[in-house]
């Protein structure tokens, strides 16, 4: 009789299983129910999240590639996109925790998707709305343990009124061989009226695909165009960079899905950066933030992160992590297709459009030595095919993404 197998104590499997990528995961679902139950569980994801190196996603008009940096080598793979029935064109494509989050501009599509690349599995997510309504991003209700995604946006909605404006007539008079002007002011008819388009917030479920107002202040909608290409998602919520109008303060602004509300979740570490310095926000080890500030005048990078994990129990604490000064570091301002960036092993990566040419480039920056690499440099001369493109900073993972919602 054979003797009986030696089981490994159920900790040290979870970590090693938790030291796996996420393409032998998957197909270890089938083992056991242990294992299967595990792959679910919230911080066994988030173990596993803050482990892997993190890689690009670049989407451009045609084709979709995840860029794999090992420094100081790039490794660009192509994503097959053909049998999914994505479409590439002028979408803008974000996080969604472990998803990626495709927005399309309106009116041009009325989707939008969830996306796996690893898994190659995609959720479409049609919009039965007026051509008005703008998406802002992709959350969930975190206090249920099911997740119920929503779509924050605005909607544009048109109405008349009144213009009360002065309207002025120049008109000439000739006196005594001396050409005099006369400027005239007078107040526009009563019937003059013009149509504007005033922005609503708005939530759209998509399980009922239904749509409702949320009354807020204006001043609690700070939902710029940037922010809508910058924004993290973190717990099924949305977190974004904003400015205070009043107090001129740079704070973390929020949208919370259980509650439906906006909140401000702390003040950026910084007061003193003129508004010209660069500031981007990240999620770091897959539970807190990291936050890249790059000075205009002498292009140093900061990098700040949180003490520790984002929740509403503990208050946020920063501390800065690395202060980068190497001479060739890009100019980041204003960027035309924005940064992304991630922090992993004391290394900064980046990516993000040349100075001079805007075509997409990967920075590694490390003590005070920066390396470029232009990606598709070597294909063919994909780099001077791409016209247009989106990224972003992704984790590799095994997550299913939802059927229904």
């Amino acid at each position: 009789m054979p003797p009986p197998q030696a089981r490994l104590p159920w900790e040290l499997e979870e970590e090693i299983l938790t030291r796996l990528p996420p393409k032998v995961l998957v197909r270890f679902r089938t083992v056991c129910k242990q294992w299967n139950s595990l792959f679910n569980d919230r911080s066994f994801i988030y173990n596993h999240l803050s482990l892997p190196r993190p890689q690009f996603i670049l989407l451009t008009k045609y084709t979709i590639y995840s860029i794999d940096i090992t420094d100081p080598t790039m490794k660009l793979l192509e994503r097959h996109t053909s049998r999914l029935g994505l479409c590439l064109h002028n979408a803008n494509i974000t996080t969604c925790d472990e998803f990626l989050f495709f927005n399309y501009p309106r009116p041009c599509e009325k989707k939008t998707s969830l996306w796996n690349p690893w898994l190659r599995q995609v959720k479409w997510i049609n919009l039965v709305v007026d051509k008005h309504f703008d998406v802002f991003g992709l959350g969930y209700d975190n206090s249920r343990p099911e997740k119920v995604y929503k779509m924050l946006g605005y909607m544009r909605c048109p109405s008349k009124v009144q213009t009360n404006s002065y309207l002025q007539r120049v008109s000439m008079e000739v006196v005594d061989n001396n050409v005099y002007k006369m400027l005239e002011y007078f107040r526009s008819p009563p019937e003059d009226q013009i149509n504007v388009y005033p922005d609503r917030v708005v939530i759209y479920e998509c399980a009922f695909q239904t749509l409702r107002f949320i009354d807020t202040p204006d001043e609690d909608m700070p939902m710029s165009e940037t922010a809508k290409s910058s924004h993290v998602s973190l717990n099924g919520n949305l977190y974004w960079i904003a400015c205070n109008r009043q107090t001129r303060e740079y704070f973390i602004q929020s949208f919370d899905f259980s509650s439906e509300i906006f909140k401000p979740v702390c003040l950026l570490p910084f007061q003193e950066s003129p508004s010209c310095d660069e500031h981007v926000l990240a999620v770091f080890k897959g539970d807190r933030f990291s936050l890249l500030m790059q000075c205009y005048l002498t292009r140093k990078i900061d990098i700040w992160v949180t003490k520790r994990k984002i929740d509403d129990t503990e208050e946020v604490v920063w501390m800065k992590l690395m202060t980068l000064t190497a001479t060739n570091l890009p100019k980041l301002f204003n960027k035309l297709y924005g940064v992304s960036y991630f922090i992993y092993d004391k290394t900064l990566v980046m990516c993000c459009g040349d100075d001079e040419s805007g075509k997409p480039c990967i920075y590694i920056v490390k003590g005070d030595t920066c390396d470029k690499i232009h990606i598709g440099a070597d294909l063919n001369s994909l780099a001077s095919r791409i016209t247009w493109f989106s990224h972003c900073a992704y984790v590799p993972n095994w997550t299913s993404v939802p059927l229904e919602f």
